[in-house]
């Protein structure tokens, strides 16, 4: 089965246990969060695959101390995000061209979230199902209190003759106005309560369309996360292009970064929360969640 998506490396290694945290995080909305990518035991795809959960959470733990150290009162969270459903260039038996993470892997970094205070973002890339299609298998871990979602429309191909990989995809304001539905009735359904996130990948103006359509939920923080690679100066004016004032007012920003693609160096902690400048260039809306792949 061929695997579509690039990527990544990175150095260290620690083991690591916290026990004076021995519960879920839970997110109220008002936190920065800072997260690593990947899929598990896939070294090629992110950083979070390259490393075991030990070796993983003092990484991710002292990359989020940076950012706490800088950024004042906020509380920042740690985050495992993961690769679930993962997009292949075969359409395997339910041509869906979609490859799900076993529920035995999800749930070591869900455990592992509980012990240590993290959140776990699981992600799915699109295929050839709907965006609602493809969360639908995950709805069931909303239940855990650390546990929020993201779809990545860069791999779509629903009703197009080509595999993921060869176009980048797209969803509309009314396909993420369904998953904000889909995760607010299991929740109400369950007796979920609190704020969960529904994070929605993007780094053209083209890939969410319609975005006026969106609609606002209490129950849901919608994060606009950019995660193309580059130069420092050409992501910041992606970002400030795509993730405007107005957009700030209807939803959260995300920003990402990566290890080896982004040339000629990877963007400061600083630089990342915008309180620093890169060649006169600056982040103009602050992001609530700062991923690493």
């Amino acid at each position: 089965m061929k695997i579509v998506i690039p990527l990544l490396l990175i150095l260290g290694s620690a083991l690591y246990s916290n026990p004076s945290l021995s519960q879920q995080a839970a997110y109220s909305g008002d936190e920065l969060i800072v997260g690593y990518y990947g899929r598990p035991n896939a070294k090629s795809l992110g950083v979070l695959g390259q490393y075991s959960i030990e070796e993983l959470t003092p990484l991710i733990q002292e990359k989020a101390d940076e950012y706490d150290k800088i950024n004042g009162d906020q509380k920042v969270i740690p985050a495992y995000h993961l690769i679930y459903g993962l997009a292949t260039g075969d359409p395997g038996r339910k041509k869906d061209y979609l490859l799900p993470l076993s529920e035995a892997k999800l749930m070591k970094y869900i455990n592992a979230a509980k012990v240590n205070g993290f959140l776990v973002i699981i992600d799915t890339q699109l295929g050839a199902e709907t965006p609602v299609e493809a969360i639908t298998p995950v709805l069931k871990y909303l239940k855990y209190n650390s546990v929020h979602l993201a779809v990545d429309p860069e791999f779509e191909v629903k009703g197009l003759d080509v595999p993921p990989g060869r176009k980048i995809g797209h969803i509309s304001g009314e396909d993420v106005n369904k998953v904000q539905s889909a995760m607010i009735d299991y929740m109400d359904k369950n007796g979920i309560s609190g704020k969960k996130i529904l994070m929605v990948h993007s780094f053209t103006e083209g890939m969410v369309t319609d975005k006026d359509t969106i609609k606002l939920n209490d129950q849901i923080d919608l994060i606009m996360n950019l995660d193309g690679h580059g130069s420092p100066a050409l992501k910041i004016k992606v970002y400030n292009s795509l993730y405007t004032a107005r957009s700030a007012s209807r939803a959260s920003g995300g920003f990402k970064l990566f290890f080896l693609e982004d040339k000629p160096s990877m963007m400061t902690p600083a630089q990342s929360l915008g309180q620093e400048s890169v060649n006169g260039h600056k982040l103009a809306e602050i992001p609530r969640y700062i991923n690493y792949q």
